[in-house]
């Protein structure tokens, strides 16, 4: 493992932009579009920015409860603590990050701005290359 990529800004790793979804949205439409997409984390929006996340878990969650996601609503299931870290952390600071708050997606901020979302895979490839 490099020393210099766990110390490398983790803003690095972010190659595409956020992929939203409103709280008003089903599950079953948020299913679909991280299924479209290979994701694995929305970032909740409503009128004033970001209110929070929708991950796989909630909607594997969801699932298990046995819920119809084409009648449940996004905000319903949805977490509104968004854990974050700032482009210029490093990979350590972001891996440690998901690690304490036991999550395997994690926001990435600019100047105090969501702008991206990176996995705990993406992390994983940074201090394995």
């Amino acid at each position: 493992m490099s020393g210099t990529a766990r110390k490398d800004p983790i803003g690095g790793l972010v190659t595409s932009p956020i992929a939203t979804v409103g709280p008003t949205a089903t599950l079953k439409e948020a299913a679909d579009a991280m299924a479209a997409d290979g994701l694995g984390l929305l970032v909740v929006t409503d009128p004033t920015g970001p209110s929070g996340v929708l991950s796989e878990r909630d909607i594997v969650m969801a699932i298990s409860e046995d819920l119809d996601l084409s009648e449940e609503r996004v905000r319903d299931h949805s977490s509104s603590e968004i854990v974050t870290v700032d482009e210029a952390d490093s990979v350590e600071d972001a891996a440690r990050a998901m690690a304490d708050a036991q999550i395997r997606h994690l926001a990435v901020t600019r100047d105090g701005a969501v702008f991206g979302v990176i996995s705990v895979r993406d992390v994983l490839r940074a201090l394995l290359d």
